[in-house]
């Protein structure tokens, strides 16, 4: 398979991308493509993820409420 579908994790997207070797995947919907994404994309996304936990990290280390 070298397409994904849009109820994919970004996991599985990185974990296809990587087995095949390929940057960019088509985004099936309903057997229709409703778009495509690269490995630029998932890799933003899993950035921001983490990013998000460190700040919840730090207020929940200070004690501070998000």
């Amino acid at each position: 398979m070298r397409y994904v579908h849009v109820d994919q994790t970004t996991d599985d997207c990185m974990a296809l991308m990587t087995e095949k070797r390929i940057r960019h995947l088509p985004v099936i919907d309903g057997g229709r493509l409703v778009g495509m994404i690269s490995i630029g994309d998932l890799v933003k996304n899993i950035i921001s993820e983490q990013q998000f936990t460190i700040k919840q990290l730090e207020y929940y280390i200070r004690g501070e409420q998000a």
